[in-house]
């Protein structure tokens, strides 16, 4: 692996992310602070100069005062200043009403900043002080010296910010040496946390790499944050539905297999007697009543195989939800469904009741609502005893198209009960000859409908089962 390929791994990773995202918060964070505090330190430092020279020029100006006045001499007015000066490292002007330096003092070493026309103006002419920043490098303060209300001169002071950006800069280097270990204590800290949130996630990332490698389902412990035990819990329920999803494939696989075997046999039987019978009119052996008698069986026997194929074609094409769907009256697609099983019913000498009630209009495929209702009646009309009656109930309730179908057969056993809509889940396959596709095949078609089913049984007795679908409108019947 190439060190940009180790580069980039390592780059992806969530705690790298983590880290870096921290880091380059507390960098922002800390580069704010620092132009904040650098520019408020400095803004402060010159504010406390400039009030001292303020403080200092009105301690000169009442002398300057009595030397204008020629109460003092000047060498006493010079002494004096000096005095008040003390060692600070500022320069002193005395000025005359016309701008004339009559008096000046201070290290030699401080250069020497021309006062500006607009500031002498402001001192000599208008008789206000004045404090501001010179070229930006001195401060200077100025105030008026009034004699008899007329102003005789001005006293101003400079002094320079050197000393201030000098305690500004070495503030900043503080600054910028205690934010430089600032970012590095963030960064080990944001890489315990990091570690510490990712932990979690890669115990899950190794429990889903275990998945589907042994033959124990795989379950992810919940802990750590609270997404991430969401996450567990997640996935936790998706090896449940993958668990019982595999359980009803592998159900679904017996099943197949026995159908399959059953199939065989019921296309083996009729294939068996068309073979034999055509074989006999080939031979010559049926001729006369024999022939017609064995034409007929074996025209029966093919319609049979054609209906047992026209069944199974008609489940997978509603297992693919094709077809064109309309509006369709309740009573109307109950009742052409019924008049469609009466002649079943009437060779399994079962009566077929219908108790319409309320009529309602839907929106659905008529032949897909016909064949649910029709595997619907035909395992109760199947399953009832002869001279028993199965009761059809139509109805609209609370919106809902709702059909219940009550037989008076053994009932559905207990231990069948919750796998009933299961495709090839059957009962009795002996006796019965089902395919166990007819209830797989109500489940799709109400589930394609929006609707529901229920099957249970009957506390007298039999099976009831209840369709329920949306409608979109309500009349009487």
């Amino acid at each position: 692996m190439s060190w940009r390929e180790r580069f980039g791994h390592w780059y992806q990773q969530l705690s790298t992310r983590l880290v870096l995202s921290h880091v380059f918060v507390a960098v922002l964070v800390l580069a704010f602070a620092l132009g904040v505090s650098q520019v408020t330190f400095r803004q402060y430092l010159v504010r406390s100069q400039m009030a001292r020279l303020v403080s200092q020029a009105d301690a000169i100006a009442p002398v300057m005062h009595g030397y204008f006045t020629g109460a003092i001499y000047p060498e006493m007015g010079v002494y004096l200043v000096n005095l008040l000066q003390g060692t600070l490292n500022d320069r002193v002007f005395v000025v005359d009403d016309t701008g004339q330096v009559l008096l000046e003092t201070g290290s030699p070493r401080i250069p020497v900043t021309p006062l500006p026309e607009p500031v002498l103006a402001r001192v000599l002419e208008s008789g206000l002080p004045y404090r501001g920043i010179l070229n930006q490098h001195v401060a200077a303060v100025g105030v008026p010296i009034v004699v008899g209300n007329q102003v005789a001169g001005g006293v101003f002071l400079e002094s320079p910010l050197s000393l201030a950006n000098r305690t500004a800069g070495s503030l900043t280097r503080l600054l910028v040496l205690g934010e430089m270990v600032a970012v590095v204590v963030v960064g080990a800290l944001a890489y315990e946390i990091s570690q510490r949130l990712a932990q979690p996630i890669d115990r899950l990332r190794r429990t889903v790499a275990t998945m589907g490698q042994g033959p124990e389902p795989v379950r992810a412990e919940v802990q750590g944050p609270t997404e991430v035990q969401a996450l567990a819990v997640e996935f936790n329920r998706l090896q449940d539905r993958i668990e019982r999803q595999m359980e009803q494939l592998r159900r679904e696989a017996e099943a197949r297999d026995a159908l399959l075997a059953h199939v065989a046999h019921d296309l083996r039987t009729p294939l068996t007697s068309i073979r034999g019978f055509l074989e006999a009119i080939e031979d010559g052996v049926a001729t006369g009543e024999q022939q017609k008698r064995a034409i007929h069986v074996a025209w029966e026997e093919t319609l049979r195989l054609q209906r047992l194929v026209d069944r199974l074609l008609k489940a997978t094409r509603i297992w693919s939800q094709t077809g064109p769907r309309e509006r369709l009256a309740l009573q109307a697609w109950v009742g052409k469904t019924i008049e469609r099983v009466r002649p079943v019913a009437d060779r399994a000498q079962v009566g077929v009741v219908w108790q319409h009630r309320q009529d309602g209009v839907m929106w659905g495929n008529e032949d897909y609502l016909m064949e649910a209702l029709m595997n619907v009646l035909d395992n109760a009309i199947k399953w009832s005893p002869p001279g028993s009656t199965v009761e059809v109930i139509s109805d609209v309730v609370d919106g809902q198209a709702v059909i219940e179908v009550d037989d008076q057969g053994p009932g559905i056993p207990d231990e069948l009960l919750p796998r009933v809509f299961e495709r090839f889940v059957t009962g009795d396959l002996s006796r019965q000859g089902s395919s166990g596709l007819g209830l797989a095949i109500v489940e799709d078609v109400v589930r394609q409908h929006q609707g529901s089913v229920v099957i249970e049984r009957r506390p007298e007795g039999g099976t009831r089962v209840i369709l329920r679908f949306p409608v979109e409108e309500a009349s009487l019947a």
